[in-house]
């Protein structure tokens, strides 16, 4: 069975690369681990990283943890992804 980008529930996805809370993004082990896991699947369908940063505003959103900059956060994200994935 193949995946195709509307199966693959992206926000919870990446919500992983947040320890499926508020943590920094992929600062962990486990996180980055997660982190790649999206990132792999992102490439399988053509996703940017405009994408990931959408999909983790969209996560950040209604995660629950800490109180977290969310800007901080994103530039997180887009810095990880930026080079792996198309802008």
């Amino acid at each position: 069975m193949t995946t195709t980008a509307s199966s693959v529930d992206w926000v919870k996805l990446i919500g992983g690369g947040f320890a499926h809370q508020t943590a920094p993004f992929a600062v962990h082990p486990l996180d980055k681990g997660r982190a790649k896991e999206y990132l792999q699947q992102a490439k399988a369908h053509g996703l940017t990283v405009s994408d990931a940063v959408a999909h983790a505003k969209e996560y950040l959103a209604t995660a629950i943890g800490w109180p977290v900059n969310e800007a901080e956060a994103l530039q997180r994200v887009r810095e990880f992804f930026a080079g792996k994935l198309p802008q």
